[in-house]
């Protein structure tokens, strides 16, 4: 993402506006009003009614309970992730990004290019640094013991059922 705005609207919670939700309830209210009006009603009519509103309502709370559900999921996951310390963390990160930003505007260099410039060095600076440590303490790498592969006469031995 490096695109600013990708940020930003990964940031923003209008899932749903108040103001969406109240325009799709006067649309519904003025559909629905319009059908009453212009039907005639009858007792087939008004059965048939009666079944849609219990239909709609029964999902609508069955809806609610597993929409409850999931939330309660979410919830749980997001109090186990972003915890205190998760915070910090980001914000001691968003700190050093906006010191890097600053100190690469002087040099007249965008962040890209100077985590381009970087990223090499850093790298070397503590792949040198394990390397030294390794030798001052005499760590060696395992022996490994890789046994041969088996011999395999025919190909079909490797595919059983």
């Amino acid at each position: 993402m490096k695109n600013n705005d990708q940020f930003n609207e990964l940031v923003s919670n209008d899932i749903l506006s108040t103001r969406f939700m109240i325009g799709v309830l006067v649309m519904v209210e003025i559909i629905i009003q319009t059908f009453s009006l212009v039907v005639q009603p009858t007792d087939w009519w008004t059965w048939q009614l009666l079944g849609f509103i219990t239909a709609t309502n029964l999902g609508a709370v069955l809806l609610a309970i597993q929409a409850q559900r999931q939330t309660d999921r979410i919830s749980k996951t997001y109090r186990a992730v972003f915890t205190p310390n998760f915070y910090r963390t980001m914000n001691t990160i968003s700190s050093l990004d906006g010191l890097i930003r600053q100190e690469a505007s002087k040099d007249g260099r965008s962040m890209d290019e100077e985590l381009q410039d970087l990223a090499p060095k850093l790298y070397g600076f503590a792949r040198k640094y394990v390397d030294v440590r390794a030798i001052e303490e005499g760590i060696t790498p395992p022996e490994v013991d890789v046994a041969p592969a088996p011999e395999v006469a025919d190909e079909s031995e490797l595919f059983r059922d």
